[in-house]
């Protein structure tokens, strides 16, 4: 997989503090991000040349719906020498994987010799075909899409696309991104609950948001059995 920035918004820290101004007073750009007035990152956008995606991580990357996409289109290009997405799998399984794929591109290349056009044969393509996509996404949505991706819940395919986004990101704007990571990073709280897996790496230093909405309540009990002694 291939990433490569292709155009951002320049000079965006000046742009959120004048901005900033417009509704309140000034504020610093990391100010903006901690205390989530995040409504002045939509100023900021970036776009992105995304190459060697697959086909089913670019029906997830169009759930990210505040974005503006474009994709490599199989009705108007030839696929015969398709590249495809490789999962890493153990040997009969990679084996099995492999020879799907060149059955796929035998099947598509036969039927364009017999003359079928482009928009019916494109539809024995397998999902894991590599697609060409451009993304262009303002700085409050990449926030919200890093987040999401960053989970080590996501699958592994969108999960790379985010850390080599979040590397761009993080080096056009280190203020904004620098902090982002999955939403329990980024949150200060894990939403997963109890579906956070035991390999994630901030299983003992985040807590979840049923572990502190729990906390809450014990500290709200011990509170009221306190002031009932008192009476």
């Amino acid at each position: 997989m291939e990433v490569r920035l292709l155009r951002v918004t320049p000079k965006g820290e000046e742009l959120l503090e004048y901005a900033t101004t417009v509704s309140s007073h000034r504020l610093a750009t990391r100010t903006l991000v901690e205390n989530d007035y995040s409504s002045v990152l939509e100023h900021i956008v970036f776009t992105f040349d995304i190459r060697g995606l697959s086909v089913a991580a670019s029906r997830e990357l169009l759930e990210h719906r505040i974005a503006s996409h474009t994709a490599r289109s199989t009705r108007y290009n030839e696929e015969a020498d398709f590249e495809y997405y490789k999962p890493r799998l153990d040997e009969p399984a990679r084996r099995i994987y492999e020879e799907a794929m060149e059955r796929a591109r035998e099947a598509y290349k036969k039927l364009r010799e017999m003359g079928v056009p482009r928009e019916y044969a494109r539809y024995v393509l397998p999902m894991a075909t590599h697609s060409h996509y451009i993304l262009t996404m303002n700085a409050r949505s990449l926030i919200n899409f890093l987040s999401l991706r960053l989970c080590v819940r996501a699958s592994p395919e969108m999960r790379e696309l985010a850390m080599r986004m979040l590397e761009i990101c993080r080096k056009e704007y280190p203020q904004i991104f620098n902090g982002v990571f999955c939403r329990g990073v980024t949150q200060g709280t894990c939403p997963e609950n109890e579906f956070r897996p035991k390999e994630c790496p901030f299983r003992d230093k985040i807590p979840t948001r049923k572990e502190i909405r729990m906390r809450g309540i014990v500290e709200e009990d011990t509170d009221s059995s306190g002031e009932e002694q008192k009476d």
